[in-house]
């Protein structure tokens, strides 16, 4: 009998561990598994496992040290952990201490926020396609949201802790999609091999992210076009060769409804938004089709399909010159990361360490912002504190003339993506 118990004793941390390794993913309403938390960098607390912070609002932020978005997040989750006290954010990654600590070590201007490092067991809990990535789990040890990062707001955090919180839209990630793989299956054996020529547009598709790209079937004979649920402007950007570095300002939409065709903070929710108005297109060509043709056929699909009319076109507009009123007034950068810091309103609170075309990236990047030109002739980095609100243009005159800068309207021909929608007819 001491020798079964012995064995059953021995064997009771490997059965908890298969336990933990065999849990099945899980969802809202469900308790969190007892899990171990570790290794945890920058945490003091006496919790180490998942179960442990019951009394409190714990929500887990997954994330790498190579996500943008989620680099720019982190000061957020210092700033809502700082702001409510009784409350528990950790950010969760798969990746190793030792680069998780470099991370930090290069870039000192970033908040020290609770990091969960070599995470394995809750990367299977929850499982997801793309980062951020954020679960809440509320006081009860229960699983109220999983939901994307722009939900982790101070009105939701309020309403979670209060016990009013309203269910949020779940984040569906369709993790097993091939991306590489046909839209559309050919619902008749019209021949042997794959269609070599087709294009088509839908509507949002639930659990796909925002993704393009072209992919060459050698075999097949093919090359495909695709992008996932993205906005009717960013498709004619895409199609134009000009997603990446085209200022957003610069995007005419002579139309009844200009929410249908891209996002902006006013609209709500991005999620939301997507929902409505986000599109997935396809194009499939023989091999032999060069980009430049790719690109002209989606322009032509995008026309046909929508019944509107996108195109480059250069026009005489209303400009802003941002010109240095006073040297000495241009704060010199102290050094550090580069950083530009902005609200999850889209609001422009600083930048640091940072070059003027940095600076004009960003503001250019706001409806309601006309596009602005550099006339400083500054090439040295500098530090600005702005604390304005997106597309505010009175309170960017106000913070750039405190900082030594003006800006001068004059009217250029520069070149606008135009959108206008046809007759019905």
């Amino acid at each position: 009998m001491k020798r079964f118990l012995f064995l059953a004793g021995m064997l009771l941390p490997f059965l908890q561990l298969y336990s933990q390794t065999a849990q099945a993913p899980l969802g809202i309403g469900q308790p969190v598994p007892s899990v171990p938390l570790a290794p945890l960098i920058n945490f003091s607390g006496k919790q180490t496992n998942l179960t442990s912070f019951k009394g409190k609002l714990l929500i887990l932020d997954f994330w790498t040290t190579n996500c943008s978005s989620c680099i720019a997040s982190l000061p957020k989750l210092d700033s809502l952990q700082k702001q409510f006290g009784n409350i528990q954010i950790i950010s969760v990654t798969r990746e190793n201490t030792a680069t998780v600590r470099k991370f930090f070590h290069r870039r000192p201007n970033l908040p020290a926020v609770p990091i969960l490092a070599e995470d394995t067991l809750l990367q299977r809990l929850f499982p997801h396609a793309a980062i951020p990535h954020v679960v809440w789990i509320d006081t009860a040890g229960i699983i109220s949201a999983i939901t994307y990062s722009e939900y982790l707001t101070p009105e939701n955090i309020l309403a979670a802790i209060a016990g009013r919180f309203e269910r949020l839209p779940i984040k569906q990630d369709n993790i097993i999609y091939d991306y590489k793989a046909a839209f559309l299956k050919p619902a008749l054996p019209l021949a042997d091999k794959a269609p070599l020529y087709y294009s088509t547009i839908t509507g949002y598709a639930p659990g796909l992210v925002m993704m393009s790209g072209i992919h060459k079937d050698s075999t097949a004979g093919t090359v495909r076009r695709y992008a996932t649920n993205w906005s009717v402007v960013d498709l004619y950007l895409m199609a134009y060769g000009k997603l990446i570095n085209f200022p957003r300002n610069r995007v005419m939409l002579e139309v009844a409804a200009p929410v249908k065709y891209r996002h902006t903070p006013k609209d709500g929710y991005f999620y939301d938004w997507q929902h409505l108005y986000g599109h997935c297109y396809e194009l499939r060509c023989p091999l032999a089709t060069s980009k430049e043709q790719l690109q002209r056929y989606m322009v032509m699909d995008l026309n046909r399909y929508l019944n509107i009319n996108g195109r480059l076109e250069k026009r005489q507009v209303s400009c802003l010159l941002l010109k240095a009123a006073s040297l000495r007034a241009i704060p010199a950068s102290k050094g550090g990361v580069p950083e530009i810091k902005t609200g999850s309103d889209g609001s422009l609170i600083y930048t640091r360490n940072t070059t003027i075309a940095a600076l004009l990236y960003h503001l250019n990047n706001m409806v309601g912002i006309p596009p602005i030109v550099d006339k400083t002739g500054i090439s040295s980095n500098i530090d600005l504190s702005l604390n304005m609100h997106y597309g505010d243009l009175p309170a960017l005159r106000k913070a750039l003339l405190a900082n030594g800068f003006v800006l001068e309207e004059q009217v250029q021909e520069i070149e606008l993506l135009v959108i206008t929608e046809n007759s019905a007819s």
